[in-house]
């Protein structure tokens, strides 16, 4: 079998699944296309996975630019079919997600006439353009996949209509992820500070490549700023877009907005467990902040993630009013019921191993 992944998301959720291999002495190949490959390397070192067998991306600098992205893709296919004997023998490829990673390794599939599985198959906002593109990957990939790892009911549901074996796993990986590695004392480097604070990571797509969005977005966390220190998690792209729109400094000259740069999952996991909450645009800290019971302000119009909404997740958009009700009301933003812990890497295990099998 074959895992093709490419973005440090995809690494973090995908992590456990390839422990779970490791742990039982199963081999797989491990294929990277490097969006992020400086934080691939030190996310693979901490998390003990196996270096990837194959780099189908040779740069070792992250991808920052929009106009990038197709230069990675077009390399990337090529880098595939100069490698084809590397694919042969093989017959599941497994990927995870909605990125272009994603797309690109059901194609990959295709081509090479492996069988696909999907891994956080069955999300869904229902509207194609928010966001964009995940959404219309997300849909292409279900299409085009054997195996469909939906992350709860309501995933699996989503995919009744579809021509794969759809395979409920009840929880997200990445919740298997947080459990191994948060309150661990021994994977814990970045100390927050004693004072409250709030967490900020704003990076979609949809948000920040939009100058209008993005100012409306950076004005928010201005006015939250007012009332509480903000740790601001900057990445690469969107630092390079507020910088383009000149929002930059606004950020780094309000004195209760405290700018770092990407911090290791492990420690980004244990700074948002002790904060007050967290501002995003992102649908994985919307399903991590629900594992670690933080009330989360959704900075985004529509998500493909039911769980945590209407209990430690606002939907806000950026309507002004909503904002407000949550300032006022966040601490009432926490689970509703007892936090129930399923294995779902285990559970892919099983049925990947299962599947090889009856495959053969």
């Amino acid at each position: 079998m074959i895992i093709l992944i490419g973005t440090k998301g995809q690494l973090i959720k995908m992590a456990p699944v390839m422990k779970e291999l490791q742990n039982r002495g199963i081999s797989y190949k491990y294929i990277q296309t490097n969006q992020h490959p400086q934080l691939n390397r030190i996310l693979e070192k901490r998390f003990g996975i196996k270096p990837p067998d194959l780099h189908l991306w040779k740069s070792k600098k992250d991808l920052v630019k929009f106009y990038e992205t197709p230069f990675w893709f077009v390399a990337c296919f090529i880098n595939a079919l100069r490698n084809r004997k590397f694919f042969s023998n093989e017959k599941l490829i497994i990927t995870h997600g909605d990125t272009l990673s994603t797309l690109f390794a059901c194609i990959i599939g295709k081509l090479f006439s492996l069988k696909i599985a999907h891994v956080e198959a069955g999300l869904r906002s229902f509207n194609i353009f928010h966001p964009f593109p995940e959404e219309i990957i997300r849909r292409i990939s279900s299409k085009m996949a054997t195996l469909l790892f939906a992350p709860s009911s309501w995933a699996a549901n989503n995919l009744r209509n579809e021509k794969g074996i759809v395979v409920n796993t009840k929880q997200n990986t990445v919740f298997d992820t947080l459990a191994l590695y948060t309150d661990n004392e021994n994977f814990i480097k970045f100390r927050p500070c004693a004072e409250k604070y709030v967490v900020a990571a704003i990076h979609r797509q949809e948000t920040i490549y939009n100058r209008i969005r993005l100012k409306k977005v950076v004005d928010i966390i201005l006015s939250i700023a007012e009332q509480f220190t903000i740790v601001y998690i900057l990445h690469k792209t969107s630092e390079h877009q507020l910088k383009k729109y000149k929002l930059y400094e606004k950020l780094e000259n309000h004195n209760n907005i405290k700018i770092t740069g990407y911090l290791e999952y492990i420690d980004f996991m244990n700074l948002i467990k002790k904060c007050e909450f967290v501002v995003t645009d992102g649908g994985g800290l919307q399903e991590e902040t629900y594992f670690l019971n933080v009330p989360c302000l959704l900075l985004r119009q529509r998500t493909e993630r039911e769980i945590g909404l209407g209990e430690t997740s606002f939907l806000a958009d950026l309507d002004e009013k909503k904002v407000k009700y949550f300032l006022l009301h966040y601490p009432k933003f926490h689970r509703k019921k007892e936090f129930i812990r399923f294995y779902p890497s285990k559970t892919i295990v099983n049925e990947v191993v299962n599947f090889l099998k009856n495959f053969s």
